[in-house]
């Protein structure tokens, strides 16, 4: 047995080694002399915020500025009603950068007419990193929606006055160049934008069915709705009635659903109830009330859908009844911002009555519109729907059409949305100005689900591929079991990639309406009747010309925030009126690589910042939830400290800590928050400005030594990039500072010109304040950076132990600096600084700050990440992933903290060092016998989380989907439970509230089935082999009665390849047939959102763990002995092996597990796993603020311009006197003529 004090003798030992090499090559004492002239500072936070505030309102300020610009030109342009001449061309987004070719009459389908409207040239475009896209700034250009034809006379008159947008759009963008896309959405379905764009390059998905990208549709975007008036209460009626099983209808209703769902913005509150005899919502906990129309819960509803049974008839008045009787409880739902309209939508077949007269009864004040959609075939059967359904929606300010075809169905939308503008649009004074959710430029949740089945089929594709290639090995019990662990992996444990391998270019809008001029107009039809007069109507209009608007990327967002003030462990966070995470550093928006999350858009902030107490998902502390009512409701501004988690490391690490957090409104819509952990509040500051002086100084360091500054933050930067480095831009900028006494700290006006810009000429910004304390920190930290390594000198590491390093420095200010030391014995040679640029945001800077003074050994930990196509890997491990860091503050907790400084080294001396150490081998010593030999005793340092820094035969192969580091509980189970027990480590848990699941496709509800419809299976099976025992028997019979009588023929040479053809085709036939196997078949999937939870072991240093780290060893219950590795955040422990684990098994921080609390009351088709993860996810209400906008009501006595019900009537018959006159005077002829005929026959 290894006795305590000989473990903490070798604890000791790799404490005084790893002392030693940062003595070497660290340096502290150079480090502190030369910041000898540093102030003392404490963080503010609220100065911090509320210039964080202010720098937010200034920007959102501009660019709403921006969009009421274009606003105002395009209400102009539409008054002038200029009108196109037959030769006008518009610039098509699409294929913009090619001289498209001329389509002739020949060339066309029949009945098709030519796209004579769109510009054939070819637009020189320029890739732009600012607008991430290629673009031409001299125009602007055009896309079109799929259904609408563009060379129509209505939306090609508009397209023409639009063209005169782009002289705003210029002089916009003169005025600020740092300013995203323009545009204007028109309501006839186009999207003018500028600068001109090929549409291809700003989608990032490359997916390669090109009918994905025509689910564009600008009016259908959430700045467009929201422009248009919100919030709403919107209550879609499906028709579940037997008349609606396996039909057409159905299916158009499904696809109206989901097109209306996924048009309604995350501020409406919408459900789906579907009706026969009984009502209900497809999601069990949906029925008494609305949800947020958020694409995590309208997904839901749509995939609950699948699993419904229609049948039986319908009970059209109840169901109306249960409906308004639903909407008018929701006006008194506390918690909840109150709607200004409410709206059912019907869907059904067939009213078999005249339901006005209830609704009236129902709600007197009108308060609630009533949209009916008549689902039928256009041959079929006739009654009185129509009638009935024009007359109800008619008199409740709602709307009637005909779902016929899937064509209709996006029209249909739009029609119910421009009902709903119109309280909005009749008030003609007021302009909304709209802030929109978080959104991915032009992408669409729906081309990421096409895009998982087209990864799904590749897989499928794959494993057939195997399969011929090699029958026998894929479907061995080994490789099946091999692929089943894989999908087990996948989805239960959570080892799906969460890598951004993809930019969505995520981003906010601001975005305002543009009115209609026309206020009236008549509406002319022609009358079904034998004489086919006409009948006319004059309504009031009110409806969007369309919406202006003005993108902001997150990204554009970001460079204005003061993250160099912030410190380690602080957090910069933007939050809506909801909750809803706009900019925060542990938002993961992607998976897969490539496909953005289902609920990427509706991260709450609860769901990030996390208390520091146990607690299961959903079930927030009290304290917790009081607290984000405080913050995102009742206070403007305000301040509060919590006990929570700070979370880094992707969700593998967190610090539990008491944390400071300050927020202020932003412009009564976002809030802008601070987080400040107390343990860094004090911090040392450079006292400096950015002069000339300064500047010159610090170029020439700049200049002569290596550094890296934080690729995120905003030192200077040009608006469009021109340098391939960001070190070498700022150099760029320094050295201006140095040349120029009037530099200024931005030039964001653009001079349009043919002439492209010369450098000095590009438009950038700078933050003054970062640049001040950069230069004055490269300055102090100049002569350390200029002392390399040289053997025989105190700076010589050519024999150190830990092998060949790289020294660094790091700042607040993003600055680091780095010296590479070279060992004789190296594993590898010392990488560059460089890998590491990102200053306070680092793992390790977090980690050392929030212990200051020990030594904190920093060994990099990844959730496991694997692909849905299995051959496919994530991108493989880097040096930064790989190697370890050594790092400790430099300063005092006192006296403020400078910066952190330390090393990088390989993982392989630290084994090599561990193993020299704790397994020496020494035979002629006396206690030769305690150590450890792999065999019985396995040695091991673990950080203070439990993750193995080093052990004993570890090798690291560099796999991207196997674990990068093992943790000690994964690896040594029953040790892990000891010190559990023993409280030396305690559980905790990071929960996943941005979780993806991947349920299948079809779920089979066997608890919905019967047993009678089992026996007739089992019947039908029974005569089935009755009857193919029976043919064989015939076959059998043939062959054998056949076989008696001997025939000779002589085949002709045709007949012989006749019968050779067969024989080959038959015999691939059969090969093809003997490939097939059911397990060859993929499990098909969807993803949604859903929980998860990790494990998080804490090492403790209360009195109780250090008094059971002094224990001997006593196998099995204690089979180990431990010690702390001094001044530092290790713990070596030697591990007795010959204790098999039994018991329950010790949680896995690698095993990211979902999780989910089922109402065992639900049954049948409510149970799918649709219903049961959006119940869990809606279990606690959080409730939100009411948006910034103002709210215009539905007013039921306003609209009755609209509210014309009844028949047409065929217009009054226009008489005049010249028509009477020639009347007369023929009837006079008339009566003349056969007076005259009369006398003659009686003279005859």
């Amino acid at each position: 047995m290894i006795p305590p004090d000989i473990i903490q003798d070798w604890a000791n030992e790799i404490s005084q080694k790893l002392y030693e090499n940062e003595a070497i090559v660290v340096r502290r004492e150079v480090l502190l002399k030369s910041f000898s002239d540093i102030k003392i500072e404490i963080r503010n936070g609220t100065a911090i915020v509320h210039k964080m505030a202010e720098d937010l309102e200034e920007l959102l300020s501009r660019r709403a500025h921006a969009a009421e610009e274009i606003m105002r030109r395009a209400e102009e342009l539409a008054t002038m009603e200029a009108e196109p001449d037959d030769s006008y061309t518009f610039d098509y987004s699409v294929n913009l950068d090619q001289v498209k070719k001329k389509i002739e009459r020949s060339e066309l389908e029949e009945n098709q007419e030519p796209l004579s409207c769109r510009n054939l040239r070819k637009i020189k475009l320029k890739n732009s990193k600012h607008f991430d896209a290629d673009v031409s700034l001299d125009y602007s250009s055009v896309h079109v929606s799929a259904e609408v034809f563009d060379c129509a006379p209505n939306v090609k008159e508009h397209l023409f006055w639009s063209e005169g947008l782009l002289s705003t759009f210029q002089k916009n963008y003169a005025q600020d160049s740092s300013m995203d896309f323009q545009y204007f959405c028109s309501a006839q379905g186009f999207l003018r934008h500028y600068p001109a764009a090929l549409w291809e390059s700003m989608y990032k998905l490359k997916y390669t069915d090109k009918d994905s990208d025509k689910v564009y549709d600008c009016r259908l975007r959430p700045w467009y709705v929201s422009a248009g008036g919100a919030p709403r209460d919107v209550l879609i009626l499906l028709d579940a009635s037997g008349s609606m099983e396996n039909s057409s209808n159905q299916v158009i209703a499904e696809q109206f659903t989901l097109a209306l769902l996924s048009a309604l913005t995350d501020d409406d509150r919408v459900n789906v109830l579907r009706f026969n005899v009984i009502i209900e919502s497809p999601i069990s906990c949906f029925n008494e009330k609305l949800v947020s129309a958020n694409h995590v819960n309208t997904a839901a509803m749509m995939a609950a859908m699948n699993n419904y049974k229609m049948t039986n008839e319908t009970l059209m008045a109840d169901v109306l009844e249960a409906a308004t009787r639903l909407l008018q409880r929701q006006r008194s739902t506390p918690d909840r911002p109150r709607a200004c309209q409410q709206a059912i939508v019907l869907l059904t077949d067939s009213l078999y009555d005249n339901y006005t007269h209830l609704m009236k009864h129902l709600d007197p004040g009108g308060n609630i519109r009533v949209f009916v959609m008549w689902l039928h075939d256009v041959f079929g059967l006739r009654d009185n729907t129509r009638t009935y359904g024009e007359g109800l929606s008619c008199e409740r300010d709602g709307y009637f059409a005909e779902l016929i075809t899937p064509f209709d169905v996006t029209q249909q939308v739009l029609k119910i949305l421009q009902v709903l503008e119109r309280p909005l649009v009749s008030q003609r004074n007021q302009r909304l100005t709209v802030f929109s959710d978080v959104y991915a430029h032009v992408e669409d949740p729906r081309r990421g689900e096409l895009y998982w089945r087209a990864k799904e089929n590749n897989e499928q594709l794959n494993r057939y591929r195997d399969l011929r290639r090699n029958k026998k090995q894929l479907l061995n019990s080994t490789q099946l079991y091999k692929d089943w662990m894989y999908q087990v992996n996948y989805n239960r444990y959570g080892h799906y990639y969460e890598g951004e391998d993809l930019n969505y270019r995520l981003q906010i809008s601001v975005s305002v309406p543009v009115f209609d001029y026309i206020t009236s107009e008549n509406i002319t039809k022609k009358l079904d009747e034998e004489k086919q007069r006409n009948s006319t109507r004059t309504y009031p209009v009110n409806r969007l010309l369309g919406v202006a608007g003005v993108d902001i990327p997150i990204d554009h967002l970001k460079l204005i925030l003061p993250y160099h003030q912030i410190g380690a462990g602080g957090s910069l966070i933007l939050a809506d009126h909801r909750g809803n995470i706009v900019i925060h550093d542990n938002v993961r928006h992607t998976f897969d690589g490539d496909i953005l999350k289902p609920g990427y858009r509706t991260v709450d902030l609860l769901d990030l910042e996390q208390p520091a107490e146990n607690h299961k998902p959903r079930y927030y502390p009290e304290e917790w939830l009081k607290f984000r009512r405080t913050l995102i409701i009742d206070k403007d501004s305000g301040n509060i400290t919590m006990y929570g988690k700070g979370i880094y490391d992707d969700g593998m690490r967190a610090i539990l800590e008491k944390r400071q957090y300050y927020w202020k409104r932003v412009l009564n819509h976002y809030t802008a928050i601070v987080v400040l952990p107390l343990n860094n509040r004090v911090h040392a500051v450079p006292d400096a400005s950015f002069t000339r002086e300064l500047a010159a100084e610090a170029w020439k360091s700049l200049s002569r030594t290596d550094y890296a500054v934080n690729p995120d933050w905003l030192y200077c930067r040009h608006i469009e990039p021109h340098f391939e480095t960001r070190e070498a831009e700022v150099r760029h900028f320094v050295k201006r500072r140095s040349d120029e006494a009037n530099f200024p700290m931005q030039k964001l006006k653009y001079l349009f010109s043919p002439i492209p810009p010369s450098l000095f000429e590009k438009t950038y910004q700078c933050n003054e304040d970062l640049m001040a304390k950069f230069c004055k920190e490269a300055i102090a930290t100049d002569q350390w950076a200029r002392e390399h390594e040289e053997p025989d000198t105190e700076r010589d590491c050519s024999t150190c132990e830990l092998g060949s390093t790289t020294a660094f420095f790091a700042s607040e200010s993003g600055l680091t600096r780095w010296q590479q030391y070279h060992a004789t014995s190296a594993h590898a040679l010392p990488p560059s600084g460089a890998w590491w640029p990102r200053g306070p945001a680092e793992s390790w800077y977090r980690r050392a700050a929030a212990s200051p003074g020990t030594l904190i050994i920093h060994a990099p930990v990844e959730p496991i990440g694997k692909m849905r196509i299995s051959k496919t890997r994530p991108p493989p491990y880097t040096i930064r992933s790989e190697w370890l860091t050594a790092a400790r503050t430099l300063g005092s907790a006192e006296h403020g903290m400078i910066g952190v400084a330390g090393y990088h080294f390989h993982p392989q001396h630290l084994i090599d060092l561990l193993e020299s150490v704790t397994n020496f081998p020494c035979p002629e010593c006396e206690d030769y016998r305690a150590r450890c030999d792999g065999v019985t005793w396995s040695c091991v340092l673990i950080d203070e989380y439990g993750w193995i820094v080093a052990r004993e035969g570890r090798n690291l192969t560099g796999e991207p989907d196997e674990p990068l580091r093992e943790h000690f509980a994964s690896v040594y189970p029953m040790a892990m439970k000891a010190l559990l027990n023993a409280s030396v480590f305690e559980m905790n848990w990071i929960h996943d509230y941005q979780g993806v699941c991947f349920p299948p496709e079809e779920e089979p509800l066997n608890s919905a089935m019967t047993v009678v419809p089992s026996i007739l299976r089992s019947i039908w099976r029974s005569v089935g082999i009755i009857l193919r025992v029976t043919q064989e028997m015939v076959t059998l019979i043939t062959i054998l009665s056949t076989s008696c009588v001997t025939l000779v023929s002589g085949d002709t040479e045709q007949e012989k390849q006749k019968r050779k053809k067969r024989l080959w085709r038959d015999y691939e036939r059969e090969k093809y047939e003997t490939l097939y196997d059911d397990r060859v078949l993929v499990n098909r999937t969807r993803f949604a959102a859903c929980d998860r939870s990790r494990v998080l072991y804490l090492l403790q240093n209360t009195t109780r763990a250090q008094e059971a780290l002094k224990r001997a060893p006593k196998p099995c219950s204690w089979p180990l002995v431990a010690a702390r590795v001094p001044k530092t955040n290790l713990l070596l422990v030697a591990v007795y092996n010959d204790c098999p684990f039994r018991g329950k098994p010790v949680n896995d921080p690698l095993i990211n597990e979902q999780y989910l609390e089922v109402d065992p009351d639900i049954k049948g088709f409510r149970q799918s796993s649709a219903s049961k993860l959006a119940c869990w996810r809606n279990r606690v209400p959080l409730p939100s603020r009411p948006p910034h906008v103002k709210c215009y009501h539905h007013n039921y006595a306003r609209e009755a311009g609209y509210r014309q019900c009844g028949p047409w009537l065929p217009d009054p018959e226009e008489e005049d006197a010249a028509s009477n006159i020639t009347a007369s005077n023929t009837m006079l002829s008339i009566i003349l003529i056969m007076f005259l005929i009369k006398q003659l026959h009686l003279l005859l």
